[in-house]
């Protein structure tokens, strides 16, 4: 063997030293200062003889690595005797998951040697992810010599003092009360520990069951057939809850709950939801932690029988509502006798969360369809035909969202473990197999053809693109043909054409504007065909993108996601003429209708919706305030917008007449302005929409905005099944404006009788057409 002279000189002595030892080791059995033998296995380092201070740092190391098989070796024989490696290891695993181990700093003070053992004073930092930095002081380690050197005599005060057999090492949490969500005006939508009323029936007691029925399903916000379903899930004589009323809710109509239910109540305090299912889409609900989340969820700082947001707001502002736990590390006895606290971290305090919801507004529009599918259940609102339908109010000079409905909705109470509800699973299942899907938030989950509201496209397309000037005159008959234009079908139809005696006319003569308000579908046959022939196929798709359609508005509220929608580019004449009235393969949500329509009112600027006004308790400093954000223009110059503005105004006014029918122009007129039935004391601009939908029940669509004059709020509601939208969703948005209006309860308009008095009649609309 020959050595490098320079690299030899070149080693520090004492590592030549260390070197020189180990040969002589490696040759003996048995002599390992990194602790062999069967339990601790061979070992992985030779070194020369340890302190016991260097034993005591290398054993704290590992523990600050993780490295529990370094420390087991560095344990006694004795130690490692009584305490298994296995047994070590999860003793150890257990408790640096509790606390997030990151790290240890040893402080050592003199060692104190007695023959064959030591006893090292010293103070311990630990880095962990729950606690911060925090120090346990005044340890004791204790070692023992062994043939293998100085060796850890171990117990579990070893890991923290007081942490011995029988006793356990735990995190208690405690988390302060979850933060509300009110309304723009600090009303609260969701209310932590506020009460609730129970209502319970006897059906051998109730009075008058068909009146409690009718009030019920009122209160309750449900379909009168789905509560007499429950109710016959019961024997007479059992007394049986059937839903939570709000406290004032109560005590309005205490009366008549006794008079035609014999309601029996209780209370109790809760997770209150304003409505009872009138705001569900929008809040969502809380719930248990799902069995497996809950190890992802413990290590946020929750505990088993927590409740955490499960959809809606609930859900997407979870940790700011939720707030975050203050953790106390301690040693707890069997009995649950605290031995010691080690370790504190505190949490933050949950927050509210301020929507731009109007209380009074939301539960308004709730009830409007609730009441509108109810009064109709005979008619278009029975399950054998509409399957639901949804409306949004919005601010038109923000985009804020002032209500948001969709039918049919829920009780979020239901999901609150301490919900009264017999069977309350067998709910939940339900609910979910309910072929109307209660849980779709229709308002942006769902989309649509437009039918005859995308004519306010249409008529944008066409004035901008001088397809046709705004004064000229176009006849409007019952039948078109397209023929000429590359028209497949031999002849289109006029929703007129399909009326029943005395409202099957021709509209006549009409100017752009009157064309829109009259829903004129030969008119707008003609723009589309033109549009296609003379501005390209993508032209109409093009301004219909441009004004909002067919893309995610950009919506604040994630839970759910809203749709995109969709536009295609019609590769033929025929594809053309059908999206001009909202037909084909184009399909919009009720939010991207109502943020179009808003556009309409302020003058052409596309807000992007929210709906979260600000994060923060009221007196503390604000996480999140919002401000609007306009994030397009319409591409539309003013003339093409003033058409469409005079159309759309047009179309709830009973005072405008056809230039030569003689008749009343508009789609809309009775339900908002008939001389003779509950004219309303404002004025509003509005489209009516009719969609094929492949069966006989079309989608209804209503959108407008009002006043006229300064335009304040922008509506889109949409009838999933039901009939015409002048018939179905026109009603229920005349309702809710009433309500924003403040309409005194003597002048708003009731539904219209034939919901209740007629049965269903099956729309006639062909293919390539589309009703009023």
């Amino acid at each position: 063997m020959t050595f490098n002279r320079r690299a030899l000189h070149s080693v520090p002595l004492r590592w030549l030293v260390v070197s020189l030892l180990a040969l002589v080791l490696a040759g003996c059995e048995g002599l390992s200062l990194t602790g062999g033998g069967a339990e601790g296995g061979p070992a992985s380092i030779l070194q020369i003889p340890q302190s016991p201070q260097d034993v005591a740092a290398s054993f704290l190391d590992a523990w600050g690595r993780r490295d529990y098989d370094a420390m087991y070796a560095l344990l006694s024989p004795q130690s490692q005797q009584l305490t298994g490696q296995p047994v070590f290891r999860t003793i150890y695993e257990q408790a640096d998951s509790q606390i997030g181990l990151q790290g240890v700093t040893p402080t050592f003070r003199r060692a104190q040697e007695q023959g064959t053992s030591a006893a090292i004073p010293y103070d311990l930092g630990l880095n962990t992810t729950f606690f911060g930095e925090f120090s346990d002081n005044d340890r004791t380690m204790r070692l023992v010599q062994s043939p293998a050197g100085w060796r850890v005599a171990w117990t579990p005060n070893d890991i923290f003092e007081g942490y011995s057999s029988g006793t356990r090492l735990e995190v208690a949490l405690r988390r302060e009360p979850r933060g509300n969500i009110l309304d723009r005006n600090g009303e609260p939508l969701v209310e932590q520990d506020s009460t609730v009323i129970e209502l319970y029936v006897t059906r051998a007691a109730i009075p008058d069951e068909e009146a409690c029925l009718d009030l019920l399903a009122t209160l309750l916000l449900e379909q009168r057939s789905d509560l007499a379903a429950s109710f016959a899930d019961y024997n007479f004589d059992t007394q049986f809850p059937v839903g939570d009323v709000d406290p004032d809710t109560y005590s309005r109509y205490s009366q008549a709950l006794s008079e035609s239910c014999a309601v029996v109540t209780g209370s109790r305090e809760t997770r209150r939801y304003a409505g009872h299912g009138a705001a569900s889409h929008i809040t969502g609900y809380v719930g248990q932690i799902p069995v497996e989340l809950l190890s992802r969820y413990e290590e946020q700082g929750y505990s088993a029988g927590d409740l955490i947001g499960r959809t809606g707001i609930e859900s997407q502002y979870e940790t700011e509502l939720a707030g975050e736990s203050s953790r106390v590390l301690r040693v707890v006895e069997p009995g649950g006798m605290v031995v010691r606290e080690i370790a504190q971290a505190a949490g933050r305090d949950p927050e509210d969360v301020t929507l731009t919801i109007d209380h009074d507004l939301q539960l308004a529009a709730a009830q409007a369809m609730n009441d509108a599918f109810n009064y109709a259940e005979g008619n278009w609102g029975s399950r054998e035909h509409s399957t639901g339908g949804g409306v949004v109010v919005l601010d038109v000079n923000s985009g804020a969202v002032l209500a948001l409905a969709s039918y049919p909705t829920f009780d979020p109470g239901i999901f609150n473990p301490d919900t009264p509800i017999f069977n309350v699973g067998a709910r939940q299942i339900a609910l979910q197999n309910d072929s109307r899907q209660p849980y779709l938030n229709r308002v942006i989950q769902n989309t649509y053809p437009a039918g005859s509201t995308f004519k306010i496209v249409t008529t944008g397309a066409a004035a901008e693109e001088r397809i046709f000037d705004p004064n000229d005159i176009f006849y409007c008959g019952r039948v078109w043909d397209g023929r000429a234009f590359g028209d497949t079908f031999p002849a289109r139809y006029d929703w007129r054409n399909f009326e029943v005696e005395g409202a099957n006319f021709d509209t006549g003569d009409v100017t752009m504007s009157e064309a829109l308000a009259a829903s004129c579908n030969p008119f707008f046959y003609q723009m589309g065909a033109e549009l296609f022939r003379d501005r390209g196929p993508a032209t109409l798709t093009q301004y219909a993108r441009g004004m909002g359609l067919g893309q995610r508005t950009g919506f604040d509220f994630n839970q759910p996601q809203e749709a995109a929608g969709q536009l295609e580019t019609p590769q033929g004449a025929d594809a053309a003429i059908s999206q001009a009235i909202g037909q084909g393969d184009s399909q919009v949500t009720i939010l991207q209708m109502a943020r179009m329509v808003a556009a309409v009112a302020n003058g052409g600027t596309l807000y992007q919706p929210y709906i979260v006004q600000s994060v923060g308790t009221e007196g503390g400093d604000l996480l999140y305030e919002a401000t609007p954000e306009a994030a397009s223009e319409f591409p539309l110059s003013e003339r093409a917008l003033t058409v469409i503005q005079d159309g759309m105004c047009m179309v709830p006014d009973s005072t405008v007449y056809g230039r030569t029918s003689g008749q009343r122009l508009g789609t809309a007129w009775f339900a908002f302005s008939d001389p003779d039935w509950y004219p309303a004391p404002y004025t509003v601009c509005a489209k009516t929409g009719t969609a094929q939908t492949g069966r006989i029940e079309p989608h209804g669509w209503f959108v407008a905005y009002a006043p006229a004059d300064n335009p304040q709020i922008a509506i889109a509601a949409m009838i999933e099944h039901g009939r015409e939208g002048s018939e179905t969703a026109a009603p229920i948005i005349r309702r809710i404006m009433d309500a924003y209006f403040g309409v005194s309860p003597d002048q708003i308009a009731p539904f219209p009788e034939w919901w209740f008095e007629n049965s269903y009649v099956p729309m006639q609309i062909p293919e390539g057409s589309t009703g009023v």
